[in-house]
């Protein structure tokens, strides 16, 4: 009587399990079924205006552009009702990445502090808040650094802090420790291949170093007639420094 008792019990769980998984997949599937059917008449689009004449690409553009809002509203519903689902960080990322800087909505930051807040794919999620700057995104970004185990997510969130305020000069210290944070705990954190510290970081030291008023660094090189010379050769001297490129 035990033994089928507990095997009724096995198949019961066996088969909440399988419901789940199912539930799982389906928010998963209708996720990524919005996303690709949102970006697939993007493409379409961008692709019957690049065949327009160019006198009309942009008129076109402007008129016809497919809108998110509908698309952003669905993922929004998806989410809220399964905010701990891991498809979920997929649906906001893109409602982020295409909200043109406006804020997630406030229960979508609770959901990922609850949720989320130790996921190894936070930080994709983090990275497309770069063009939100509201009072809940600068208090999700610090709650990151300050409670997350997911190392990228901390390193991106110290990131995306930094770039927000790079050109605020009444920030300027701010910015500077928030980079020196970065090196010191996410040395080989990286953006699209790039080490991202290290380079804002040299970018950094290179306009302390070239702020008006500061001594140029050495020139080495050729003059026009291929003879060695240096910058300093010409100290106490007028000189125009002409700096081009061809890209």
């Amino acid at each position: 009587m035990k033994a089928k008792k507990l095997l009724i019990m096995l198949i019961a769980a066996a088969g909440l399990a399988v419901a789940q998984t199912d539930a799982k997949n389906k928010i998963a599937d209708q996720i990524s079924e919005l996303i690709e059917t949102q970006d697939a008449a993007v493409k379409k689009f961008m692709d019957e205006v690049r065949a327009l004449p160019r006198e009309k690409q942009r008129e076109a553009y402007q008129k016809g552009y497919p809108q998110f809002d509908d698309t952003i509203g669905a993922l929004y519903t998806l989410v809220e009702e399964s905010p701990a689902e891991a498809a979920s960080l997929k649906a906001i990322s893109w409602i982020s990445s295409h909200s043109r800087g406006k804020e997630l909505k406030p229960e979508i930051f609770a959901a990922l502090e609850k949720h989320h807040l130790d996921h190894s794919e936070l930080s994709e999620v983090i990275l497309s808040l770069y063009g939100a700057r509201g009072e809940n995104t600068q208090a999700f970004l610090a709650t990151v650094v300050e409670k997350s185990k997911a190392q990228d997510a901390r390193g991106s969130a110290l990131y995306i802090q930094a770039i927000q305020i790079e050109r605020d000069t009444a920030k300027t210290a701010r910015y500077k420790a928030l980079v020196d944070k970065l090196n010191a705990e996410h040395a080989d954190f990286e953006v699209r291949g790039r080490k991202v510290g290290a380079m804002m970081k040299a970018t950094l030291e290179a306009k302390e170093k070239l702020a008006i008023g500061k001594s140029a660094p050495e020139i080495i090189g050729k003059d026009v007639d291929g003879k060695e010379m240096k910058l300093s050769d010409y100290k106490g001297k007028i000189v125009v420094l002409d700096f081009w490129g061809d890209w």
